[in-house]
């Protein structure tokens, strides 16, 4: 499924860990996002908590812990073998009495020992660890990679697999680029995964590095940092692979080649029309990448003097995720309602 869809899901079962907080176990959803390295699944978490006012996230990472420190160590307290309450657990709670509701991400679930996996089993049946509560505005998420990935990796319990409800998720160009656009990643980027999208997640389990949504995000940090162009290619091919890293930078040839961008939306009637796909690509990245409430009707115009309306439709998307104020425009209006809207949503 779609990274958009799984963040559906995951939003719906908060709201009926919520609900169902004092309920039965069955009745609470507890999401399990399982994909490739990658894709995006921590983002998911991230933007749920960030996009909605009162809600926090605590991270724990299921693999970097023993049980005993997920659990608590054993002490003794006047004589007394006590289990002391452990470090996250007191985070979290500090985190539960500052928020309205707190996604407790529980991270690396397969890449844990089955000791720390029977531990967790407890959290998302019981809504405890050992004999500490966690706090009732506390929800539960898990995420880990595939055992086909490699991933260090173990046997997932059964009777783990049967208290989680299982996301499958694959990487998605529409979800990745308008992440990207929402977080201002160079139309370089957007625009070469538009031209190539079969290379936006290539997973070579024996490949040091390979393409994918986070490679491509990191590629555009790379691109941004003082380096000499041939440096700037051994970084992106140390983060990509040599395969996609050449093409990324035959398709920079061509994307640093387009016209003057600020001269096309000044002349949108009369600016020259490329017919390589290539270079439509590079120029409907970078209007959209430019495009505002001010020019996006001289942006429009150009656009759909383009062959293909495949690249105004994906040009349109990308700006409004850049810059949603278009929307209120009549040239956006006009856009929608002679067709637009239908396009947009195929």
């Amino acid at each position: 499924m779609r990274i958009s869809q799984a963040k559906e899901i995951v939003f719906q079962s908060i709201k009926n860990q919520i609900k169902y907080r004092m309920g039965r176990d069955a009745q609470r959803l507890i999401p399990y996002l399982i994909g490739g390295a990658g894709i995006g699944k921590t983002t998911v978490i991230i933007d749920t908590a960030n996009n909605n006012e009162g809600w926090a996230h605590y991270i724990l990472s299921l693999a970097q812990y023993d049980a005993a420190e997920l659990m608590g160590v054993i002490a003794l307290v006047d004589g007394v073998a006590h289990r002391l309450k452990p470090h996250w657990l007191n985070a979290l709670e500090k985190l539960a009495g500052e928020n309205e509701i707190v996604i407790l991400f529980i991270d690396e679930l397969p890449q844990a020992p089955v000791s720390n996996m029977n531990v967790s089993a407890q959290m998302f049946n019981e809504h405890r660890c050992g004999e500490f509560k966690l706090p009732d505005n506390v929800v539960l998420v898990a995420a880990g990679n595939r055992t086909s990935d490699r991933a260090g990796t173990n046997n997932m319990p059964s009777h783990v697999k049967d208290r989680l409800l299982f996301l499958e998720i694959d990487a998605d160009l529409e979800d990745t680029v308008g992440y990207m656009n929402e977080n201002d990643v160079s139309p370089l980027v957007t625009g070469f995964l538009r031209f190539r999208p079969e290379l936006l997640h290539k997973f070579d389990r024996d490949a040091n590095s390979c393409p994918s949504p986070r490679s491509w995000e990191r590629v555009d940090s790379i691109m941004k940092m003082d380096l000499s162009d041939v440096n700037k290619q051994e970084a992106v091919s140390g983060q990509v692979g040599r395969g996609a890293c050449a093409e990324f930078f035959g398709y920079k040839a061509v994307h640093d080649a387009v016209p003057d961008i600020d001269a096309v939306i000044a002349n949108p009637d009369s600016a020259p029309i490329a017919e390589d796909p290539a270079v439509c690509y590079a120029v409907s990245a970078a209007l959209a990448y430019k495009a505002n409430d001010k020019n996006i009707g001289n942006v429009i115009k150009y656009l759909e003097r383009l062959p293909h309306k495949e690249f105004s439709v994906f040009a349109i998307k990308d700006a409004y995720n850049r810059t949603p104020s278009i929307k209120q425009t009549d040239a956006f209006r006009k856009f929608m309602l002679n067709g637009g809207a239908e396009l947009m949503l195929n």
